[in-house]
């Protein structure tokens, strides 16, 4: 079976808005998706990084989802966090989330996102996606984070999934990409072993290091949260998808201050990534909720003071 490839571009990183503990914030959510909308080429929901899917109730999770879908102003490709603690779990989460597709039309791709090292192994990976993929017959990004992986299984001997197994698995025609962090001489390795796979898709998850040395396939961006409109012009320039990119003589210039904008910005909020983006879209009067920061903290005040400053 084929499936439709991928976007090649800017994949936003979503936040997860909440209010009351356990629920999500509609208002704020829908704000935030009319934001950013027309910036992006697919939207990560649940993610482990921005979007805290890891301290998310199943509960939460399917909200975000069925929500996104209902009101997002126009249909992108969806790329959804299912890892669960373990194997079961991961299992019972894609179950219940492929649920929630299916209760309403939505005419963009939905893709399954994992990070499978937090609770599998590499041996045996290529049987885990065939029997996933039986359940809920979505296609599936990967996730390689050696970072999480060691913070969560500090035991386990390979954080990282094996070139020789992503290559075996790069050939299923439901396994269509992967989010990459990690360092540059596996990222090479990687790309070596899909070169024959054209629609294959190696995303950046590191933002920094996609401004530096951009990949083919684009960038996961928490930072698109607050300033995507310049997430948009870098990524399209990098990845020259837009062809007016270069006509005019500043051009080149622009894309300078641009990066460097988008440097400093990642810079302030780095620190405490989903907190500082939530308290800066509150402060816009995006979200409805500004979330507790440290107040005593004089390093953490005057972050967020430049955050406001360099965003208005």
């Amino acid at each position: 079976m084929e499936y439709q490839d991928p976007p090649r571009g800017l994949i936003l990183d979503l936040i997860t808005p909440i209010e009351n503990g356990d629920a999500i914030d509609i208002g704020g959510l829908q704000r935030l998706l009319e934001k950013v909308a027309e910036h992006v080429h697919g939207i990560l929901i649940a993610g482990p990084w921005a979007g805290q899917g890891n301290i998310l109730s199943l509960k939460v999770r399917k909200q975000l989802l069925e929500r996104t879908m209902a009101i997002t102003p126009r249909a992108l490709p969806l790329f959804v966090w299912i890892t669960g603690k373990d194997e079961a779990d991961t299992r019972r989460n894609m179950i219940a989330l492929q649920k929630v597709t299916e209760s309403r039309r939505y005419d963009a791709p939905i893709y399954w996102v994992d990070t499978p090292l937090l609770y599998h192994s590499n041996r045996g990976l290529p049987t885990l996606y065939e029997e996933l993929f039986r359940l809920a017959d979505r296609p599936f990004i990967l996730v390689n984070d050696p970072v999480s992986v060691s913070q969560v299984r500090s035991s386990i001997k390979r954080k990282n999934i094996r070139t020789s197994i992503l290559k075996e698995m790069a050939i299923m025609d439901f396994i269509s990409g992967l989010i990459f962090l990690g360092s540059m001489d596996r990222a090479y390795n990687y790309q070596k072993a899909v070169r024959k796979h054209s629609n294959f898709r190696i995303y950046d998850g590191d933002e920094a290091r996609f401004l530096e040395f951009p990949s083919l396939s684009g960038v996961i961006s928490a930072g698109a949260n607050l300033a995507p409109d310049k997430w948009r012009t870098i990524t399209e320039s990098s990845l020259h998808l837009n062809e007016t990119t270069g006509d005019y003589p500043d051009s080149m210039k622009q894309l300078w201050e641009t990066g460097q904008f988008l440097h400093q910005l990642r810079d302030l909020y780095s620190s405490n990534t989903p907190e500082l983006i939530k308290w800066v879209l509150a402060e816009m009067g995006i979200l409805e909720h500004t979330p507790t920061l440290e107040e005593n903290n004089e390093d953490l005040t005057t972050t967020k003071e430049n955050l406001i400053k360099i965003l208005s």
